[in-house]
């Protein structure tokens, strides 16, 4: 099983080799192993185009694989609103969304937040968002926090919610720390599922 998640995650980092800029992420966690790949690249000096990748997998220690793949086109205007289209590839199918997203970032933090209605016949719409908190301790060390949450819906109930939690610290582009994956399906949450364990990730 380790060598399935080197195999992967090494995969995913020679994948997005050279683009602007990028992170890649690896969680143990006492249900399964997650590792998390993401990069961004503008194509613009203002950096009103840009596109946001990221690619995930999660294996559990019975080798039962989950892959997702997304990409998401931006507009952003200098106010930070703007315009997304989203492909995704999942182990459960293929599909598109369109969105109004705000984004804005600084040196301490960033938030990103996307809701998202599905390019289909059936109504689906979904909420993406993630909050990043970094402050500066010394000329090394920042603390570092993130908070992901998405959640999708169709016409008359809740479909799925993930939540993922990291508070740790940043040394040198490195950050590590604890790391919580929360997840829960259907109308009362019955495939709820919790996955605690730490964190390594390299900001490039």
């Amino acid at each position: 099983m380790i060598m399935q998640v080197i195999l992967i995650v090494t995969f995913l980092a020679l994948s997005v080799s050279n683009v602007s800029a990028q992170s890649l992420e690896l969680m143990p966690g006492i249900e399964r192993v997650f590792a998390d790949v993401q990069w961004l690249k503008a194509f613009d000096l203002e950096q009103h185009w840009t596109l946001f990748s990221r690619t995930r997998a999660t294996v559990d220690y019975d080798n039962n694989t989950d892959l997702f793949s997304g990409a998401y086109l931006n507009y952003t205007t200098n106010i930070g609103l703007g315009t997304t289209l989203v492909g995704r590839i999942a182990d459960s199918g293929a599909g598109a969304d369109l969105g109004i997203h705000y984004f804005k970032s600084s040196q301490k933090w960033m938030i990103y937040a996307l809701p998202a209605v599905q390019l289909s016949s059936a109504l689906r719409y979904s909420w993406f968002s993630i909050l990043r908190y970094m402050r500066v301790l010394n000329s090394r060390w920042r603390i570092y926090s993130s908070l992901e949450l998405f959640s999708a819906f169709d016409r008359d109930r809740h479909l799925a919610s993930v939540q993922r939690i990291r508070a740790g610290l940043d040394h040198s582009g490195y950050q590590f720390g604890f790391a919580v994956n929360l997840s829960g399906t259907g109308q009362k949450f019955i495939g709820t599922d919790t996955n605690p364990g730490v964190f390594i990730r390299k900001q490039f």
